[in-house]
């Protein structure tokens, strides 16, 4: 099914339109997400010709944790890389600011990582 394997490879809740008969007498438009067009369309039987409308993906990335970000600047600190080196990697992962998560870094005690700080 062409609905369950979009929501496979995009999610379930990525914005689809559904467009029945376009240019015909009895074009009909159906707006929502995958999910909800599979949960709509196995109610309901599918007929005739159908153009669909898939909304791009969202622009914003998931925030992550103050949690998350410490965790995750420790696991890079823990293979022998310095604050400096770990908040420029995650900055490029993350897109957030490489001073804030320096910063973030510098609350990590050096004793959760093999090498000596230089920064």
């Amino acid at each position: 099914n062409t609905l369950r394997d979009l929501a496979n490879c995009l999610g379930e809740n990525r914005r689809i339109v559904l467009a029945r008969e376009l240019t015909k007498l009895h074009e009909e438009f159906w707006r929502g997400t995958i999910g909800d067009a599979i949960a709509h369309f196995t109610q309901l039987e599918p007929k005739g010709e159908f153009t669909l409308i898939i909304g791009g993906a969202s622009q914003q990335k998931p925030m992550l944790s103050k949690a998350e970000l410490e965790a995750q600047l420790t696991e890079i600190m823990a293979q022998g890389v310095s604050r400096s080196q770990a908040s420029r990697q995650l900055a490029k992962l993350t897109q957030l600011p490489r001073r804030q998560l320096y910063q973030l870094a510098l609350t990590i005690p050096s004793s959760v990582f093999p090498v000596k700080d230089q920064d």
